[in-house]
């Protein structure tokens, strides 16, 4: 018996790749937005970023080069975020005892409480993101959503960043 190969099949996988990528996009864009939304409507507005640096620093991320490798940003970007974090009050710095050129990040009272916020307002929205999704499917999407974040995360490092 012959087998019959279609030659629908890499049409197929290419509109798969439209709908894939119009999906991704798309729920990435939402959930970005949303995200900041939300924290920019706390009694301490925070933008996305300034919530991730502040959940660092409280996380154990102390030095600005470590904030950057860790967030795949470069030193002045990061240096301009907590300089901003700093003149509202949420961070402070000091010098380093072991190094006299670098500084040590430290998030203040305010600045956790701004951070446990955030957390909590983001918290209840992946909640009400998730409250539909029976068990083995978000088993499934977390799987997923590390796939791709892995890739994500491969391909930048390996295509953007540096540029």
């Amino acid at each position: 018996m012959e087998t019959i190969v279609s030659e629908a099949a890499p049409v197929l996988a290419a509109d798969r790749i439209e709908e894939d990528h119009e999906l991704l996009i798309s729920v990435a864009a939402r959930l970005n937005r949303t995200s900041q939304m939300l924290l920019a409507s706390l009694p301490v507005p925070l933008t996305f970023r300034q919530y991730r640096t502040l959940s660092r620093v409280i996380g154990g991320y102390t030095s600005l080069s470590q904030l950057a490798k860790r967030g795949n940003l470069s030193l002045p970007t990061v240096s301009e975020n907590v300089d901003g974090l700093v003149k509202r009050g949420l961070m402070t710095t000091t010098a380093s005892e072991s190094d006299r050129r670098a500084i040590v990040l430290h998030a203040t009272d305010a600045g956790r409480e701004a951070a446990a916020a955030g957390q909590a307002v983001l918290k209840e929205f992946t909640k009400a993101l998730l409250a539909e999704l029976a068990p083995d499917r978000r088993a499934d999407l977390q799987d997923s959503l590390r796939v791709v974040y892995e890739a994500a995360t491969t391909y930048f490092v390996q295509n953007v960043q540096g540029r």
